[in-house]
């Protein structure tokens, strides 16, 4: 087989099998990283001989730094800037004392229970100071912790990329410099350090604007071109930066996806889905690669160095340097024993160790090896032990009991005041300044904006909801915010009224919605009527001997309207599965007088 064919096979191998490791990883619940990791050790050339990334040549290093691009870009866009304005100090802290302290303490275990020479040491200590936000953040999606641990975790994790992978290549140069080989002075490698910060931040700022300006010209870039419009940004932006400076278009293009995030660009959940796929697909390649790309023998022979170099990081130099930095914080033992834990190595680490095993020999083989075993360790140990490590320091945040509601109308606040009643937490969203003045005076807590921007949306509480409730004038609307709620939120209930002519069950379903109160509903003659007290409240309790089934399946008239039934102290919006059993309560409203609406629902119920 000639170099040309091994090359396309290889990348064909290394796509198939990185997507089959990310299906295995989400049906087994397992870390996608170490199978990733795995498969490229066993497809490679050592065990299988079906992935040659030799024959790759000068492209491997050219898909890693577009890998990086893109998984840096999508990771600031994913960053809650809101929420991180309340743990900056954190975040401050971690990615400068605590990065400082971490390389320190890394290259210290590197010269003295890795056994490296004290250059390569400093070089190694400054690759491991960075967390991988792509293992950090997906394993946070799944822990029932507070928001502002995320918060600190996720921008510790992204932030900390940039200034990791610069300070590695610094060194790098400083190194070379030293050996004769080029580089720079050592001196000058603190200078170089600022310079390519400085440089990454001032490209990709103004690429940031630049590409956020373009996105809102609809007339200039049409719907279905915003999303590679986008991914050229990012990549042109990483060019420049990086061809300014080595390495510099690491730090543009987490600048670039703070600042697109910053200006609030129509259709942004549909660009960060996009960018979600892409990165999935560049990680799952990327390291099938790269593993595939060590010998399998220099991993061995690394491999005792290697293990206890790890868990020196693991149990005294992630601990250190989490606790010296968040001294002064008000967060508990418990919070900085698990920021502590939380400190998983990724692709930033391993693809810039790539780079520098191609200039450096044996000795960069040996460097990269170790990198390795270090991102396999604290990814496994991370995915496995954290849950468990949730429960045991007492940080597990219960069940979310949250619910948005979409439409501060008559319907919404009334809905709004039963759940809050039965001690529910409840956000209403409107852009209408008069029905949030309403809410205020009825002391519902609301927010005034539109519900289709993803902000408006994460301010009201959704990342944490439970439910999400959809009940505007506009039809298509409520359709828009029950997707948002459900695909970029992952809100497990998302409610969304019918209308009798264009939302109909079907789009609810196709939208990953359910239909709420049973049947099509006219919200804007109820806002009217509960606004102006003209249809009242009732309580219905579901009579003894009652059949348990659908509530779909009972026939209300239109004239009453089922909103919110109560089990066992518990409340929830009424929607079409929804099925009743004797001695609940269910809480209705009718625009006819109170007996002849219970006086309705006992007919229901015997017939």
């Amino acid at each position: 087989m000639n170099e040309e064919s091994l090359a396309f096979f290889t990348v064909v191998w290394a796509v198939g099998l990185g997507v089959f490791a990310q299906l295995v990883a989400h049906r087994f619940r397992l870390p996608s990283l170490v199978l990733l990791l795995g498969f490229g050790v066993i497809f490679g050339p050592d065990i299988l001989g079906l992935m040659h990334p030799d024959a790759l040549r000068y492209g491997l290093p050219l898909l890693v730094k577009l890998a990086v691009a893109i998984v840096l870009f999508e990771g600031a866009l994913s960053l809650r800037l809101a929420e991180l304005k309340n743990s900056i100090y954190e975040v401050r802290r971690l990615i400068t004392v605590g990065a400082g302290l971490t390389w320190i303490g890394a290259s210290a275990a590197g010269v003295l229970v890795g056994g490296l020479e004290l250059p390569v040491a400093l070089l190694f200590g400054a690759l491991v100071t960075v967390t991988g936000p792509t293992v950090v953040q997906p394993l946070l999606k799944r822990l029932p912790i507070g928001r502002q641990l995320k918060t600190i975790l996720e921008g510790e994790a992204i932030l900390i990329d940039p200034i990791g992978a610069i300070l590695a290549v610094a060194i790098f140069e400083a190194i070379a410099g030293l050996s004769g080989h080029g580089g720079i002075e050592v001196l000058e490698a603190p200078l170089a350090y600022a310079g390519r910060l400085l440089a990454g931040i001032a490209v990709g700022g103004v690429g940031g604007i630049g590409l956020s300006w373009l996105l809102k010209q609809p007339r200039w870039v049409p719907l279905e071109l915003k999303n590679l419009v986008a991914l050229a940004g990012v990549l042109v932006v990483y060019g420049v930066a990086d061809g300014l400076f080595s390495e510099a278009g690491i730090m543009a293009a987490v600048v670039m996806g703070l600042v697109v995030q910053r200006e609030a660009i129509p259709e942004e959940h549909r660009l960060r889905r996009f960018k979600e796929q892409l990165t999935l697909l560049a990680i799952s390649v990327l390291f099938v690669l790269l593993a595939a790309d060590l010998p399998l023998s220099t991993v061995l022979a690394a491999g005792p160095r290697g293990i206890l170099v790890t868990v020196f990081l693991i149990l005294l130099v992630r601990p250190i340097a989490v606790f010296a930095s968040l001294r002064a914080s008000d967060h508990s033992t418990r919070e900085k024993v698990f920021i502590a834990a939380m400190g998983p190595r990724g692709i930033v680490s391993a693809s810039v160790a790539s780079l520098f095993a191609l200039a450096l020999g044996d000795v960069g083989e040996t460097l990269l090896a170790m990198v390795f075993i270090t991102i396999f360790i604290t990814v496994t140990l991370t995915s496995l032990l954290a849950p468990a490590l949730v429960r045991w320091l007492g940080l597990h945040r219960g069940e979310a009991k949250h619910t948005v509601i979409v439409g501060a109308g008559g319907l919404g606040r009334t809905v709004a005041r039963i759940l809050v009643a039965h001690e529910q937490s409840v956000t209403l969203v409107d852009h209408n300044p008069h029905r949030i003045r309403e809410a205020h005076r009825e002391k519902l807590p609301a927010l005034e904006g539109n519900a289709l921007e993803e902000d408006v949306l994460e301010a009201a509480g959704a990342d944490e909801a439970r439910t999400i409730l959809a009940i505007t004038t506009n039809p298509e609307v409520n359709l828009l915010v029950t997707h948002i709620g459900r695909e970029v939120f992952g809100i497990g209930r998302a409610l969304t009224v019918l209308d009798e002519g264009t939302v109909g069950p079907e789009l609810v379903y196709r939208a990953g919605g359910q239909p709420a109160f049973l049947g099509p509903v006219d919200v804007e003659s109820w806002d009217h009527t509960l606004s102006h007290h003209k249809a009242v409240v009732l309580t219905w309790r579901v009579p003894k001997g009652f059949p348990s089934k659908a509530a779909a399946s009972l026939g209300f008239p239109e004239e009453v309207l089922p909103l919110v039934r109560v089990r066992d102290g518990e409340a929830s919006i009424v929607h079409a599965s929804q099925s009743w059993n004797p001695g609940e309560t269910v809480y209705f409203a009718s625009v006819l007088p109170e007996e002849e609406a219970l006086e309705i629902l006992k007919d229901v119920a015997e017939s």
